[in-house]
């Protein structure tokens, strides 16, 4: 019944009230939790940055290995979920919605 109402109601182009306020009252808002994951790939990078020149790895082995290592934990936090555009809107504090 509720998709029949948003439906309809897009369809008429009120976009801005798919629902009543009664519809969401019983709602609890998702949380994002994007800052995590930005912040565990931040440390990650970071500590492997550290980590290659506390190891004093020439600039010709650190290179590769902060990618490789940058571009797995990339994968493994977001699967896939954000490409780069919208990690600068997380990093802005925006979210799409």
């Amino acid at each position: 019944m509720m998709l029949l109402k948003i439906a309809e109601r897009y369809a008429e182009g009120r976009t801005l009230a798919l629902l009543d306020p009664e519809d969401l009252a019983n709602v609890t808002p998702a949380q994002s939790r994007e800052w995590v994951r930005l912040l565990a790939l931040g440390l990650i990078v970071t500590g492997t940055v550290a980590g290659a020149l506390t190891a004093g790895l020439p600039d010709a082995a650190a290179t590769p290995l902060i990618g490789v290592v940058s571009l797995l934990a990339w994968s493994v936090l977001y699967g896939g979920r954000m490409v780069g555009t919208d990690l600068v809107d997380v990093m802005r504090g925006q979210s799409r919605g």
